[in-house]
């Protein structure tokens, strides 16, 4: 008997089982799916789709509200590896695309690596274009660094709303005025900036007249790894390693023995120079846009 052409769906908790085979090959057995599905299933801002194939889910990704419902953001696309190249990351990809113009968000965004050759080519069949790159660093071994005991810093803990007034004050510092953390986005508004601060915390320079730069970051606890996630948006080399040496005393004090920093890219030499032991893997986040087209009639 023929089995059924494959079919797009909406995502049930039945299905966990299948996304979990699916996440087993990405990232060497630890991408960040398991530990978000049933948040997406569970949350009304969340659509999960996937694709059905030989009487399972193949393929799976989210479309999520945020911006207040007028940004639509795409995340966790992913096709199980041996159902690959049949077209069913487009065949998704379209049907959230269908999805954002039903809800009448304004811009459908994502991001994805530098190095993902099949998503930035997707990005371009779709309709959506590059606003910008940021750099991603993944260090380990931090223990092994023989001054740790006297890191020194500059910065201190703030709040999200005194955040908010760096980049008001210094237009430049985030570009598009998107903000950037764990691989996601959201508009730098007040708004923008509260939400992330739910479970993120931010940081400036103690000199409160020339506050120049701010930094955001949390600890991710996942079985098998725990690291500190962090972003920094600095004005000048001094700014972006007084934030980044604070990070670092965060994840030693914290025991985390890993660090995953998200940085403008123009600090990338300055990073390096800081010598943090065994790096991981680096590589280019890519931000993609696509304006939808409800723009025309609001």
């Amino acid at each position: 008997m023929k089995n059924a052409p494959a079919k797009v769906r909406k995502i049930h908790s039945s299905d966990r089982e299948d996304i979990l085979e699916i996440s087993s090959k990405i990232w060497g057995g630890h991408d960040y799916l398991p530990s978000v599905i049933d948040e997406w299933l569970a949350d009304p801002k969340c659509h999960t789709y996937g694709v059905e194939a030989d009487d399972r889910i193949v393929a799976v990704g989210n479309l999520r509200l945020v911006d207040r419902g007028k940004t639509g953001w795409m995340e966790g696309l992913r096709v199980h590896v041996d159902y690959r190249r049949k077209g069913y990351a487009d065949m998704l990809t379209q049907h959230l695309l269908s999805l954002g113009e039903t809800l009448k968000v304004k811009r459908l965004r994502y991001t994805t690596g530098g190095n993902n050759r099949a998503s930035i080519k997707l990005a371009r069949m779709a309709g959506f274009n590059r606003l910008f790159k940021m750099s991603v660093f993944w260090h380990e071994n931090l223990k092994t660094i023989a001054e740790t005991a006297h890191i020194r810093t500059t910065v201190r803990e703030t709040t999200p709303s005194e955040a908010n007034e760096i980049p008001r004050a210094n237009p430049d510092l985030i570009p598009h005025g998107i903000l950037i953390y764990d691989w996601k986005a959201l508009d730098g508004t007040f708004t923008g900036f509260k939400e992330i601060g739910k479970d993120h915390k931010f940081y400036v320079r103690k000199n409160p007249d020339t506050l120049k730069s701010f930094s955001l970051g949390h600890a991710r606890r996942e079985p098998e790894t725990q690291w500190w996630s962090f972003t920094i948006y600095a004005s000048d080399r001094n700014e972006f390693v007084a934030h980044f040496k604070n990070h670092l005393k965060i994840a030693l004090d914290m025991s985390l023995n890993a660090t995953v920093c998200t940085m403008q890219t123009q600090f990338e030499k300055a990073f390096e120079a800081q010598k943090v032991p065994k790096l991981r893997w680096k590589m280019r986040l890519l931000l993609f846009e696509k304006q939808m087209k409800q723009d025309a009639k609001l």
